[in-house]
């Protein structure tokens, strides 16, 4: 599992609510993440420990979400985070 998951991940109630009020700031349509919460494929590859192929993939599928600005994809940490915490099948052991 990668290590950001093992760190940020561990059970906490209060971690819990803002994880919970931060998906509901997230879903809606207009948002867009902020120039400190963008990541790029390569990083979100590293962050998950898999390759950007993988990530790609995993976009194309819906698995995980994407932000563009032109062709380029933009993925959220925070969203990422509250998605592998949700479904856990994405991370590799």
């Amino acid at each position: 599992m990668a290590k950001f998951i093992k760190d940020g991940l561990q059970s906490n109630p209060e971690k819990e609510l803002q994880i919970e009020i931060l998906s509901e700031d997230i879903l809606s349509p207009y948002y867009f993440p902020p120039p400190e919460d963008q990541m790029r494929q390569r990083e979100v590859a590293e962050m998950f420990s898999t390759t950007v192929q993988t990530i790609i993939n995993w976009t194309s599928s819906g698995k995980i979400p994407a932000f563009r600005i032109g062709k380029v994809p933009i993925y959220s940490r925070k969203l990422l985070i509250c998605i592998a915490r949700n479904n856990r099948n994405l991370l590799k052991s």
